[in-house]
């Protein structure tokens, strides 16, 4: 998403497409918005898939009631954080701007419709 191989020069002056957050010590950001939608697209898709077969084990499993609540959130949890290990090798902030607690509580709601559909 943010695009560390972008070979800024610091000493040009910010573009549309630079992150101002990069502020006056030379160290400037390009995030790609393209990149960041098919990020987006593919762990949404992934989380959503978590959430069908998350309930599919919880239910086969005959977890019922509170035990299933806490069964869905492990198992999101646990693939948000593979995702994190994995795929980003535990570096969000070149892949994202959310914080760690928005990337671990990311699409719940719409997992847990999922998670319960299934269950």
């Amino acid at each position: 998403m943010i695009d560390p191989m972008a070979n800024i020069d610091p000493a040009a002056p910010a573009g549309p497409e630079m992150d101002a957050a990069g502020g006056g010590d030379g160290n400037q950001e390009v995030f790609d918005t393209n990149a960041y939608r098919s990020n987006f697209r593919k762990m949404d898709k992934i989380r959503s898939f978590m959430g069908i077969a998350s309930g599919c084990v919880a239910g086969v499993c005959g977890l019922t009631s509170l035990s299933g609540l806490v069964c869905f959130l492990v198992l999101h949890i646990t693939v948000n954080l593979s995702l994190l290990a994995f795929k980003m090798k535990f570096d969000l902030h070149s892949y994202s701007r959310e914080s760690m607690f928005a990337f671990l509580t990311a699409d719940l709601q719409k997992c847990a419709m999922s998670f319960m559909l299934f269950w």
